[in-house]
């Protein structure tokens, strides 16, 4: 069975202002607030497309920093968020709207295309030209004609945070990387991601591909709402099967990216850990996005973004988990 196109079947998100407009063109003001530089947070949507339900009514809202909660040194981050899902309440946000570059954070993007645009996670697609000529960036090591299972490939992008497999899905997907990337942009614009714009599926450095943290926050949000999803970012190793082009059925075994299930990290002392996605350039900095549960059984989004070290990034999210969330 075969993607869906996403282009085919975009809808954009409304409030309830526009569900009573009848006709016409309406301006739809995204219900979390605005800041000066943040303008550009309103959506227009056409009465037909106004039928849907309201997407934002159940999502956190700033309309400034909220630091109090937390002596955190905000010195040595890009931005920093934590976000009560169940209240939703922002507890913490630094620089919530600064644009970023999002490293692999962008594979969380990637993954809610697949996950939304391919019912048959088991079907078996073919590699094609995915080479990543960058210079210390993270690859499985695919090559042209290999071939796998669209859940493999979700794990190996997610899990494991290879560039070739982010790639190797938006082709299967997008039928290109930059088309991948339209619907990549399409999606973020439904989600009232606004700030954001996407040039490719694993989040390696361009200019014009960014994102902010409040962005990624709406972004993983939607990504969660997929079993699959949270299935695979809970995930500390995986073992699959391939079959290689040149060598035939190849057995391999990937490790998390996530050093709180690997231990390289203590967890905070507040919340488990469920899951999420890291992502590390020159120019993004240390990432991570964090999907979490208190120990009263609520959840729970964190982002931090650009700490200057992994032990930076890995301090500043306990400490923000554990002065914010009781």
């Amino acid at each position: 069975m075969k993607c869906i196109n996403l282009k085919k079947k975009l809808i954009l998100p409304c409030t309830a202002a526009a569900l009573l407009c009848g006709c016409g063109t309406v301006n739809v003001p995204v219900p979390y607030g605005t800041l000066d530089n943040n303008a550009d947070y309103a959506l227009t949507t056409t009465a037909e497309q106004a039928q849907v339900p309201l997407f934002a009514e159940k999502l956190c809202a700033a309309v400034a920093d909220v630091t109090e909660s937390s002596t955190i040194d905000t010195g040595s981050l890009k931005a920093a968020c934590v976000y009560d899902i169940d209240a939703t309440e922002v507890l913490y946000s630094y620089q919530a709207f600064e644009r970023l570059s999002p490293a692999s954070l962008t594979k969380v993007m990637t993954a809610l295309l697949v996950l939304e645009n391919c019912p048959d996670l088991d079907e078996i697609i073919t590699i094609g030209d995915v080479a990543i000529r960058e210079e210390g960036a993270q690859n499985f090591g695919f090559k042209e004609g290999d071939r796998i299972s669209i859940r493999d490939l979700l794990y190996v992008t997610l899990v494991y945070s290879a560039n070739d497999g982010a790639l190797a899905l938006a082709q299967h997907v997008g039928g290109t990387m930059e088309a991948f990337a339209d619907m990549m942009n399409a999606r973020a614009e439904a989600l009232g991601a606004t700030h954001s714009h996407f040039m490719n599926p694993h989040g390696l450095t361009n200019d014009e591909h960014y994102t902010c943290a409040y962005d990624l926050y709406l972004i993983f949000q939607a990504a969660v709402q997929q079993p699959e999803f949270q299935k695979i970012i809970q995930t500390e190793k995986y073992s699959f099967s391939y079959i290689s082009a040149a060598n035939g059925e190849v057995s391999k075994e990937i490790s998390t990216t996530n050093q709180y299930f690997l231990k390289g990290y203590e967890s905070p002392a507040t919340v488990s850990v469920l899951g999420g996605k890291t992502g590390s350039t020159a120019a993004a900095g240390k990432c991570i996005i964090l999907y979490l549960k208190s120990m009263a059984g609520h959840p729970y989004i964190a982002v931090v973004m650009g700490a200057e070290s992994f032990d930076g990034l890995y301090q500043s999210m306990t400490q923000l988990c554990n002065e914010t969330i009781e």
